[in-house]
């Protein structure tokens, strides 16, 4: 079988079962690889599906559907799982030549997506070239430098299907409301005198209505008691007490 054929059964094998892969569609992945075959290239053919299946992997894994708002620091978190979960040999171990290899190839395909005029945003993946191995060694995230605006988590009252989104900021709005004694009337009197008052006002106003329709208005600290740390106090500090914040839509 020849190296061609060997890696297309590799990406039949990979899409098969897979209903709707929607961040790459299997033509484009196909396509990709063909350029590589037809300019001559076929000796990249297993390293770039290898790097590619990988990404995919993990944009599956995390439930990412969409590159628009994605974080420089997620391909960060995409090495290191990449790193844990996939096995072979020494080729995605966490070395700077790995990871320069990996990001290269998605830089790559994503520039091939966008000459074949896909809409796709690649300011993140080359951010976080820059971050992660754009010097003389790695340097992964060890924390995570949240904005706020990611997603916390989602939730469904009781006999409802429909889910209910949390941000990391009504998470740290919920780790200040357990700090100050479990009060709505602290937190809110704490929020008169912050940068940004009126949309972190407005953000707490969003959480309680939130809460509300969740079901989880009257003892919201369940939700969070025993999942934060130091650290986490020290983010919802620093977001209630220092960062400015730009309003963003109303999930309600």
């Amino acid at each position: 079988m020849s190296r061609m054929s060997d890696v297309m059964r590799q990406v039949r094998d990979f899409y098969r079962g897979r209903e709707e892969v929607r961040l790459f569609p299997e033509r484009w992945t196909v396509s990709y690889l063909n350029t590589l075959y037809f300019t001559k290239r076929s000796d990249e053919l297993d390293w770039a599906w290898g790097d590619l299946e990988a990404l995919m992997m993990y944009f599956e894994r995390s439930g990412i559907e969409n590159l628009d708002e994605l974080p420089w620091w997620e391909y960060s978190l995409a090495l290191e799982w990449i790193d844990d979960h996939i096995m072979d040999g020494d080729r995605f171990n966490l070395t700077l030549d790995n990871a320069r290899r990996m990001m290269s190839r998605w830089s790559q395909f994503y520039a091939y997506l966008g000459d074949m005029d896909v809409d796709i945003d690649t300011a993140a993946l080359e951010e976080a070239y820059r971050k992660i191995c754009g010097g003389k060694q790695l340097k992964l995230v060890d924390r995570i430098p949240y904005t706020g605006d990611e997603l916390w988590m989602e939730l469904a009252p009781a006999g409802s299907t429909e889910l209910t989104p949390f941000q990391i900021s009504d998470y740290w709005l919920m780790i200040m409301y357990d700090r100050l004694g479990r009060s709505w009337d602290a937190l809110q009197e704490t929020l008169q005198s912050v940068p940004s008052v009126r949309e972190k006002r407005r953000r707490l106003q969003d959480l309680r209505d939130k809460l509300r329709l969740a079901g989880c208005l009257d003892h919201p600290e369940r939700l969070i008691t025993g999942q934060f740390g130091d650290e986490d106090v020290e983010d919802a500090e620093r977001w209630v007490y220092r960062m400015r914040v730009r309003g963003q839509a109303k999930h309600i």
